[in-house]
């Protein structure tokens, strides 16, 4: 991070300066007490289960050099740092990230979709880090928190930063626009992930809209073609941005031709867009990466990074933990997609199952959480899609899943309460050419079935 005054950030959070000189510089933002480091500026969050103002005195113990609070009697009396007040620590950090975000000026492309953002943004990450310094948001720090942290990652010398936006509630994604202030924004698609906390499916799509609230004449929006809801943004009238659409549809900019499986952790597609043409081949699981990558490369284009040079790169991307990772056993195969899940990827998961090499096929099923009113009927579809997929074996895992099975209707189906009890039951009757596909909400923790099936614990 680029070394920053004391003084500028109290201007740019709107705050008070109680103790130590404006002239007083930090090299780093800490929002967690454990991992502060000497050169920190901490900021005291309050969340909705702890206040970081009754970790002060850790948090000065581990060297920060300043704090941001908002109560002040929490600051340890022998801290000789800079203090400074504001009234909401945590607006005043975003405020703080939106401020360096605009100092250092980077390319800013804003990642977002109810599936597949993360791929789509761990793929233009991969072509665009090997032509130019790029920062990108790692893991899953695409919210309030995640999103100014990625940004306080930059250096001077950044050129392109890359923020993963997510979202469960309306206003969330505008918040995180406003920060981030991307000058070009991908929607990946527009799904029922999130349906509890809006009353419609508009709801959502206007959610993910949010990510163009602060565009102009210069900005450029980069969406699936063939999303029934993103086929509406051409309609909208007044739009003051350039929009791109990639899909298989022909009247889309970016014309992606149907994946087809080339080996069971391969795809291959052709991307067409005007006159150029480019055969790509990815070295992973899902036929919609195809859409991903088209995304992805649509985006590059804008960056001036040719489809040439993104196939090249994207010849050697490594797949994401937890995401169709494809992993082989003795005499078996899992496929570990238990990051988390609703129904476009459960139904993906589903198909990839079919697609890799081996005997019986074995859906491994956990309930899917967040979709409101909608849900019910939702797991039920999936199970009729289950049932029509040609699998030999449906096990559902905890109460939500009994909908799957009820959709399903299939003989050669066991239920179980939870996760214990279902790898109990698949350790027993384990064959040689058996796949697994292990898929659920994140709140399932599907991850240790697999762990259990496996017969170690990797992800400890």
């Amino acid at each position: 991070m680029k070394k920053l005054t004391i003084g500028e950030t109290v201007k740019a959070v709107s705050g008070k300066l109680l103790a130590g000189r404006e002239t007083d510089t930090y090299t780093g933002v800490s929002t967690d007490s454990r991992t502060v480091s000497g050169g920190d500026l901490f900021f005291a969050i309050e969340g909705e289960r702890f206040d970081a103002h009754d970790f002060l005195s850790q948090a000065t113990g581990n060297g920060c050099c300043a704090l941001a609070v908002s109560k002040t009697t929490a600051v340890p009396q022998d801290f000789s740092g800079a203090v400074i007040e504001v009234s909401d620590t945590l607006r005043a950090y975003q405020d703080l990230a939106a401020y360096y975000r605009n100092l250092i000026d980077p390319t800013t492309v804003g990642v977002t979709g109810s599936v597949g953002k993360t791929s789509v943004k761990d793929m233009l990450a991969f072509v665009c880090g090997a032509a130019r310094r790029t920062v990108r948001s790692e893991k899953n720090y695409n919210n309030h928190i995640g999103v100014p942290r990625t940004i306080f990652e930059m250096e001077e010398d950044t050129e392109t930063l890359i923020l993963e936006m997510g979202m469960n509630h309306s206003g969330e994604i505008r918040r995180l626009a406003e920060i981030g202030r991307p000058d070009i924004a991908i929607i990946s698609n527009i799904g029922v992930i999130h349906r509890e906390h809006f009353d419609t499916d508009d709801g959502i799509f206007n959610a993910k809209m949010e990510i163009t609230a602060f565009f102009g004449k210069d900005n450029v929006l980069v969406v699936n073609g063939d999303d029934p809801y993103l086929k509406r943004v051409r309609e909208m009238p007044n739009r003051p941005y350039r929009l791109v659409t990639v899909g298989a549809d022909e009247s889309c900019d970016f014309i992606v031709e149907t994946p087809q499986y080339t080996g069971d952790s391969e795809i291959s597609f052709r991307i067409t867009h005007g006159r150029e043409s480019q055969r790509f081949i990815l070295p992973v699981a899902g036929l919609y990466n195809g859409v991903n990558a088209g995304l992805a490369v649509a985006a590059l284009h804008e960056l001036g990074i040719g489809m040439g040079e993104a196939s090249e790169a994207l010849r050697t991307i490594e797949r994401t933990a937890h995401r169709l990772q494809l992993l082989e056993c003795d005499g078996f195969k899992i496929i570990d997609d238990t990051y988390n899940a609703g129904p476009d990827s459960m139904r993906s998961g589903v198909e990839y199952l079919m697609a890799v090499t081996g005997d019986r096929k074995i859906a491994v099923l956990a309930g899917m959480n967040e979709l409101g009113d909608r849900s019910s009927s939702l797991h039920e579809d999936l199970g009729r899609f289950v049932a029509t997929s040609g699998v030999d074996l449906l096990v559902t895992v905890g109460e939500k899943a009994r909908g799957i099975a009820a959709g399903a209707g299939m003989d050669k189906h066991r239920h179980f309460a939870d996760n214990d009890a279902a790898a109990a039951f698949l350790i027993k009757q384990k064959q040689n050419g058996d796949v697994y596909l292990m898929k659920g909400s994140r709140s399932m923790r599907m991850e240790d079935v697999v762990d259990a099936l496996m017969g170690e614990n990797r992800y400890d």
